[in-house]
């Protein structure tokens, strides 16, 4: 087949028991849509046409970005019935499932938010999908999601069998009521958005069972696994919100599109809020994770600490600086044993007087100051009024300076015979040689 009224056909993208799907484009309009065609038996069954215009005709009032246009619906000349709507590029939350195995849960809530706005849009004009899964999804280039086969996919696939014998697709993802044939509305369209939330944040569907008799007894009768225990990174306000839409009663289940959409808004607004107030877990290396992650307030802590330091080792360097040098403590050092009568007080001079080539040891204990010897006048020296040069200033000399006022006046000379102090004391009479010399 080349050509479907107006629309030529590109490839077939899809083929299941009630129909086959054509990728198409518009020759009018030149644009590319996707083409649905019922098969020739289906299409001599009244109720299934009456239905099939129907749900088409509703279909054509919405205009929602989460929902695929419906651009047409006619009748080829073999009698065949067709659709054509919307052409979406992009890959199936079905096949982005299996490549991820899992979704991050702010992805999820974001691609289940779209499926929930669209559906809001539709239930306000008493249309339910009433085939929500991730097959009847498409994940657009720009990240955004649509919903595909909106109200018709219940009719093209209420008796779809892919092998003899087993009902496949649907079944996972329908609600209860609806597999026990019961009325359905809105709130069966939130059991089903709930079952693709729960396989986008675990990777898993709720119930995973080997034959058609067990999944319909699970969906009726079974609660599902909480999420966590398959994938541990959902919050817990989240898993609440998921588990009360796979309520088995609907009257449990959240009251409208709209109400879960809200409760989906605000709980993933906490949980952002919680993340970034608290980033609870530092990376395996803590303290480097904590300083790429924190670099300003790292830098000032280190600009504190050094200056800390520096002003420490400052006043402690300034400290050492002002500190006089130490004095030492040992034996105070003692004038020449020749000059010790000079200086006259042990005390000033900071020694004791010279005993002599035989003097003992200093024990430490202070002896009493010698007598005070009174000086003699000498007789004149050959030196006299030779011109010396000054003697050293030591200790000893002060000291004896310090002394003169202590020491008594000499008496009066005797003219007829003179005396030498050598001549009275030979040791000061040796100093006086030693000093003069």
């Amino acid at each position: 087949m080349d050509q479907i009224d107006n629309y030529k056909i590109v490839e077939k993208i899809g083929e299941g028991g009630m129909g086959e799907v054509y990728k198409g484009v518009d020759v009018m309009l030149e644009r590319e849509v996707a083409i649905k065609l019922l098969r020739p038996e289906l299409s001599s069954r009244e109720d299934i046409v009456n239905r099939f215009r129907s749900e088409a005709v509703a279909l054509g009032r919405l205009n929602h970005s989460n929902i695929a246009v419906v651009y047409n619906f006619g009748k080829l000349p073999a009698g065949q019935f067709y659709m054509a709507l919307e052409f979406v590029h992009g890959d199936t939350l079905d096949a982005v499932i299996k490549r991820s195995g899992s979704l991050p849960w702010q992805k999820a809530v974001k691609y289940a938010l779209g499926i929930l706005e669209g559906l809001d849009h539709a239930h306000g004009f008493n249309i339910v999908h009433r085939d929500i899964k991730p097959a009847n999804i498409v994940v657009t280039n720009h990240d955004t999601v649509k919903i595909l086969d909106f109200g018709i996919a219940r009719i093209l696939e209420t008796a779809r069998l892919t092998r003899v014998g087993h009902l496949v697709g649907t079944l996972e993802y329908v609600s209860p009521e609806q597999i026990q044939g019961k009325d359905t509305d809105a709130k069966s369209d939130i059991y089903s958005v709930g079952v693709v939330l729960y396989e986008m944040l675990t990777g898993h569907i709720p119930f995973e069972k080997e034959t058609e008799y067990d999944l319909i007894k699970s969906q009726i009768e079974e609660k599902p696994k909480a999420p966590h225990t398959l994938c541990g990174n959902i919050p817990p306000k989240l898993e609440k919100l998921v588990l009360k839409a796979l309520e088995k009663n609907p009257d449990k289940r959240f009251a409208s599109a709209r109400a879960f959409c809200d409760a989906l808004i605000e709980v993933s607004n906490e949980c952002a809020d919680s993340t970034r107030a608290a980033p609870a877990r530092l990376p395996s290396n803590k303290l480097w994770g904590f300083c790429r992650e924190y670099p300003g307030p790292v830098f000032l802590l280190a600009l504190l600490a050094f200056g800390l330091i520096y002003f420490l080792w400052m006043q402690l360097g300034a400290a050492d600086f002002a500190k006089p040098p130490d004095v030492a403590t040992g034996p105070a050092s003692q004038p020449p044993a020749a000059l010790a009568p000079l200086a006259g007080n042990d005390g000033a001079a900071g020694g004791t007087p010279d005993q002599g080539p035989n003097k003992k040891p200093d024990t430490g204990e202070r002896l009493p100051p010698p007598p005070i010897v009174p000086i003699q006048p000498v007789a004149e020296s050959p030196l006299d009024g030779a011109r010396l040069p000054a003697p050293a200033k030591i200790g000893a000399v002060s000291a004896a300076e310090d002394n003169k006022a202590r020491v008594k006046p000499p008496a009066p000379a005797k003219p007829k015979k003179e005396r030498r102090i050598a001549d009275d004391d030979p040791g000061i009479g040796r100093a006086a040689d030693n000093f003069f010399n």
